[in-house]
């Protein structure tokens, strides 16, 4: 009887093993479907939202399409700029972020190909670096990266700084390519990158006009010595309600008519070239996609990035 007993309770023992493990089986195996399908639903939901994405970007140049042949009938392109647009259904949201390049201050015209300054861009860039509390060295980095020659200005940087670098590699000396190459620059943070993305660009005509009708705040006050604080609320207030139509109008203002003989052809009315931020949301899933489109000859993307 003693031995039946011990193996009444070894089976009972055994049989207690085997069901924890059927359980602990039978789990995992929840577990796993539960991680296949989240996955799975993930996957799809990533797919969805780029989709969403690139759909919100080609809706923006759309949009900047429609706007350009609506001519004077459509609104200022500075209240559509001025907040994001915004679709929301089912599947998901999408954000849709508007820039126009030519009213930013293009990094590539300020230096000539053969290093020489480019007058009234190079002395605009000063201006725009200090006002945005940036080193003033920074001038010359950017210089030495888009100039042919190999010959580092003062506060600037060619080939042997580079290449000394741990993990070396040679500046352009060519124009940027991307507005995210300016980090591979001498002093160029992401944080500087960031900073001067409002206001600069590298997209464009080099050496083309600034739209006064987009222009930022600090790039109008960068565009002369002698503009002010209540010169350029004077620009802001008209072109917000009734945008310029020619150049000659902004010499109209008060404040302007000195300041508009010397830049001239240097500012414009219109642009065209155009960034769009599209941010998609589907689920916990969210893609981004970055582009620059531009109007100017045939229409095409300069720039095209999804993350």
């Amino acid at each position: 009887m003693k031995g039946t007993g011990n193996e009444r309770g070894f089976a009972l023992v055994l049989t207690l093993v085997v069901t924890a493990l059927l359980v602990a089986v039978a789990a995992e195996f929840i577990h796993q479907v539960y991680v296949e399908t989240s996955l799975h639903r993930n996957f799809l939901n990533l797919q969805q939202a780029s989709l969403m994405a690139q759909s919100g970007v080609t809706g923006g140049v759309e949009l900047v399409r429609n706007l350009r042949l609506a001519g004077d009938q459509a609104p200022p392109l500075l209240q559509v700029m001025a907040k994001p647009l915004e679709l929301e259904d089912e599947k998901g949201h999408i954000s849709v972020t508007m820039e126009e390049e030519d009213g930013k201050l293009n990094l590539n015209s300020v230096t000539l190909p053969n290093g020489q300054p480019n007058d009234f861009f190079d002395q605009a860039e000063q201006r725009l670096l200090k006002r945005l509390g940036l080193p003033a060295a920074l001038h010359d980095t950017l210089a030495d990266w888009v100039d042919e020659n190999d010959d580092p200005r003062p506060d600037g940087a060619e080939s042997a700084y580079y290449q000394a670098l741990p993990a070396p590699y040679l500046p352009r000396n060519a124009p940027f390519a991307t507005f995210g190459e300016l980090t591979l620059v001498k002093g160029v943070t992401p944080a500087v990158r960031d900073a001067l993305r409002p206001y600069a660009t590298v997209y464009g005509t080099a050496g083309g006009s600034i739209d006064i009708n987009t222009a930022p705040t600090a790039v109008l006050l960068a565009l002369d010595d002698d503009m002010t604080e209540g010169v350029v609320k004077g620009i802001d207030d008209r072109r917000r309600t009734t945008p310029f139509k020619t150049r000659g109008e902004v010499a109209n203002l008060p404040g302007m008519e000195a300041i508009a003989q010397r830049l001239g052809t240097r500012i414009d009315v219109k642009g065209f070239t155009y960034r769009f931020v599209s941010t998609a949301t589907v689920g916990d899933a969210k893609r981004v996609v970055e582009a620059v489109y531009t109007f100017d000859g045939a229409p095409r993307y300069l720039y095209w990035r999804e993350y």
